[in-house]
């Protein structure tokens, strides 16, 4: 298949969702994620990061801890549920390019902060979050040769946010960036399992479409990218999940 090099830029710019377990076809070595050159892990330290600091609670906007409604209904889900566990490893199926298809796993190397490397066969590509109780902000996205030890604490405080992931309120029409909120309650059928209660996501611009799907406890279960060209076939190129991999 003629490769277009637009798409692929728009591949590896959506296509979510970790160190991959082969880079080039060879066996490539977990990186040790604690970030902190064997010292112990923050997630090690009680009630604490590496700096010392009380990790954040479940605060509401005036600081104030939220709890279950007292009438018994539970509240929304944490923003943490919608990436998969610490070193969960993922497969996606891809159809319609060769870059489709997805080798993707998931480090939590600090409480509120994740580290994800997505290999699509050409390229590996990491991802640094930064996780909040109402969204999920995108530190880092970007290309790198090798699987590499998560940054340290103090390094991630630092970075800049570059965009948001994910944001609620989970409202069909709700905006965050150039996404907005297409469906609440979607059913997604997947190699790996039939979901239910998506959340869908949509990024239109003058000649694409890019949709995610959210499904709480799994993340990011599926993508797609449609190409329209006047005069010609329109293009679409999913990744789907087809195998989920938890500790």
């Amino acid at each position: 298949m003629k490769r277009s090099p637009l798409l692929f830029f728009l591949l590896i710019s959506l296509l979510v969702v970790s160190a991959c377990s082969k880079l080039n076809g060879e066996d490539v070595t977990a990186p040790d994620n604690s970030g902190n050159s064997g010292q112990q892990s923050p997630l090690d330290k009680k009630d604490s990061d590496a700096g010392g600091e009380i990790k954040d609670k479940d605060l509401d906007n005036d600081g104030v801890e939220e709890l279950d409604d007292p009438k018994g209904e539970i509240k929304d889900p944490a923003m943490l549920d919608y990436l998969l566990p610490d070193s969960s490893k993922s497969h996606y199926e891809g159809t319609g390019n060769e870059y489709a298809e997805l080798d993707v796993q998931v480090y939590h190397p600090y409480e509120n902060y994740i580290m994800i490397y997505e290999n699509n066969g050409a390229a590996l590509l990491r991802k640094l979050y930064k996780v909040e109780q109402d969204r999920i902000l995108i530190l880092e996205e970007k290309h790198v040769d090798v699987e590499e030890n998560a940054p340290s604490v103090e390094t991630l405080k630092k970075m800049e946010v570059t965009g948001v992931y994910l944001q609620k309120p989970f409202e069909k029409g709700a905006t965050f960036g150039k996404w907005t909120i297409v469906d609440t309650d979607a059913t997604v059928d997947t190699p790996y399992e039939k979901f239910e209660h998506a959340i869908v996501i949509e990024e239109k611009g003058e000649n694409y479409t890019n949709r995610k799907y959210f499904v709480e406890g799994f993340g990011e279960v599926k993508r797609e990218s449609m190409m329209t060209k006047k005069g010609e076939k329109d293009m679409l190129v999913t990744s789907e999940m087809e195998s989920v991999t938890q500790p």
